[in-house]
């Protein structure tokens, strides 16, 4: 039994052909339609996807950068700072130093002073001594001893 033409045959064939153009109207062509479609979208959010992408990456680019300058900017303005700060504290530093300085210059001479009006106090009370001494010692009137400074000096040197 081999493969045996009649009308059977031809009206499967003639009812697969129409299947087919059926399901070719039916199902196939929207199928396709809705792929094109969805191949469209794709391809339509891939470039959309892209120029974000792109545009996410300039605005990093640009934030980087700005940042840099930024860094550079406070870098610049803390030396600035710290510049100015150190000036300042040397300023303090040497203001305080010729403040001392005068103090000390003030307090060398009133030492001076000081230190002259005593001998000169020293000197008096050890011509006083003397002529007390020497008047109890030779039984004379304290004023009539005479006392010579210059030989004070000599012994208070």
């Amino acid at each position: 039994m081999l493969l045996q033409i009649d009308a059977t045959m031809i009206f499967v064939f003639v009812s697969f052909v129409i299947f087919v153009l059926l399901m070719n109207l039916i199902c196939y062509k929207p199928i396709m339609k809705v792929i094109g479609e969805r191949e469209k979208l794709f391809v339509k959010n891939k470039k959309t996807v892209d120029e974000t992408n792109e545009k996410k990456d300039n605005l990093i680019k640009e934030i980087n950068e700005e940042i840099s300058k930024t860094k550079l900017e406070s870098s610049k303005i803390l030396k600035n700072a710290m510049d100015k700060n150190k000036l300042q504290k040397e300023e303090a530093v040497k203001n305080k130093k010729d403040e001392l300085s005068e103090s000390f210059a003030e307090f060398e001479n009133a030492v001076d002073e000081n230190s002259d009006r005593i001998k000169e106090q020293l000197k008096d009370e050890i011509g006083n001594y003397v002529r007390s001494t020497v008047s109890k010692v030779l039984n004379i009137d304290a004023q009539s001893v005479r006392v010579d400074r210059e030989q004070i000096d000599e012994i208070l040197r």
